[in-house]
């Protein structure tokens, strides 16, 4: 392969790409509509879907060569770009403020964030050692991307279970509480939040079946058809959170148009 060309377009980088753009697509749509309308669940999915895009790029630039080319290598091998220990969190705090539109960000949801910024603090050190500090790699003299190190990607699998199962309790008792308070557009979140997490609780299954039958992560062989199955998922609930963010605005919007006429009459 030409050492100039920026990306090997094949049937594998080629497909995941499509699914890549498809969700910085829906990442801008969600971004724009919480930003415009104030809905601050968008900002939450917006993340949500940004962090599934960046999830699948590393196999997607792989595919396409990038981690056989200088200095390509070095921007896969620094950049942390699979945060396995963000997505969890952000899927449970979307669904509080989905659920809850009064519920607000404290100190307490801040702890969520610390294994996050502990890893990037670590993908921080590691970049500062191998450029500046040492005269040849130190904590790459493995040449392989920390990423894909087998204890990051399990521990962000037990991260991401434990906030699935976070989030089921949460939704369970959220609907108990409130049953007796259920308006159209709840029940829509309730029905879209059910859908959400059995989606999430399928890509979890499916690294779990992959950890099993394929553990060396860092090898792409198979890993292709887990990624393309989690691109195929991560579709699904960005066309349908984006669908729910329009359908919860225009019912929030009609039921305003009509206590304002209960109000004038």
């Amino acid at each position: 392969m030409d050492h100039l060309l920026l990306f090997d377009f094949n049937e594998k980088s080629s497909v995941l790409l499509l699914f890549f753009l498809t969700a910085l697509l829906f990442c801008f749509l969600l971004l724009r509509k919480g930003l415009v309308e104030r809905q601050r669940s968008s900002l939450w999915l917006s993340l949500f879907i940004f962090l599934g895009g960046l999830y699948i790029s590393p196999f997607m630039l792989g595919y396409a060569g990038w981690y056989s080319v200088q200095p390509y290598r070095s921007i896969l091998f620094f950049l942390p770009l699979q945060q396995l220990f963000l997505l969890g969190p952000v899927f449970y705090i979307y669904l509080k403020i989905l659920l809850n539109k009064e519920y607000s960000i404290g100190r307490k949801d801040v702890w969520h964030f610390v294994p996050a910024l502990l890893y990037g603090l670590y993908s921080l050190v590691v970049f500062i050692g191998d450029v500046f500090i040492f005269d040849q790699p130190y904590f790459y003299v493995d040449q392989r991307d920390k990423d894909l190190d087998f204890w990051y990607q399990f521990c962000g699998l037990i991260s991401m279970l434990f906030y699935l199962g976070l989030s089921w309790k949460y939704y369970k008792e959220y609907r108990k509480l409130s049953v007796q308070e259920v308006s159209y557009a709840d029940e829509i979140n309730y029905q879209w939040m059910q859908h959400f997490m059995i989606v999430f609780g399928l890509i979890l299954i499916l690294r779990v079946l992959f950890f099993l039958l394929n553990p060396e992560w860092g090898q792409f062989g198979s890993k292709f058809w887990y990624y393309l199955c989690f691109s195929v998922l991560l579709h699904y609930i960005s066309i349908l959170g984006y669908m729910n963010a329009i359908r919860s605005f225009e019912n929030l919007g009609y039921r305003f148009t009509m206590n304002s006429e209960l109000e004038e009459s």
